[in-house]
């Protein structure tokens, strides 16, 4: 081993980091499920870091629990961690009460595996349904023809011709 290799950087150096990313769309006061799957993971003493923009806590899991004590205050009470799926190597986040200030990059660290997932999250208001075109009108119609007014023959009981 070179002489000069400072221990940390070349163990960083050595380990082949795995990097996935993707997109995901979620409405203001909506949730939203930021993925995070890693197929081949033991899940005791599990390690597993959320960040927002690099930097900002999310979510930890420290040796299999929930460590929420450095959590950012923008996300207290709005996230949650299914630890049943852990077995499945899924460590997805549920985000709830989005804000626009929730949009923006955020990473999954699997560090005992040198695995990281990166999601691009893009909250935006929900879109309101079309209105409907038209008068609504409870009358049968055959290929546009309104029939409205010959129901009442066929439904009358006794019809009499003059």
């Amino acid at each position: 081993m070179d002489k000069r290799c400072w221990l940390p950087v070349c163990v960083i150096l050595l380990m082949e980091l795995q990097v996935s990313s993707q997109e995901i769309v979620g409405f203001t006061r909506g949730k939203v499920i930021l993925p995070c799957r890693y197929n081949a993971m033991p899940t005791k003493e599990v390690n597993i870091f959320w960040r927002y923009k690099d930097d900002r806590n999310v979510y930890n899991i420290v040796s299999g629990k929930a460590d929420l004590a450095d959590q950012d205050r923008q996300f207290r009470d709005r996230t949650r961690i299914f630890p049943e799926e852990w077995a499945n190597g899924n460590f997805s986040l549920l985000l709830t009460d989005l804000k626009d200030s929730d949009s923006g990059s955020y990473s999954c660290f699997i560090p005992t595996v040198n695995f990281i997932h990166q999601v691009k999250l893009f909250v935006q208001e929900k879109p309101t349904p079309e209105p409907e075109v038209g008068p609504k009108s409870s009358s049968v119609s055959i290929r546009g023809q309104n029939l409205s007014p010959f129901l009442f023959l066929l439904l009358s009981p006794t019809l009499h011709f003059l």
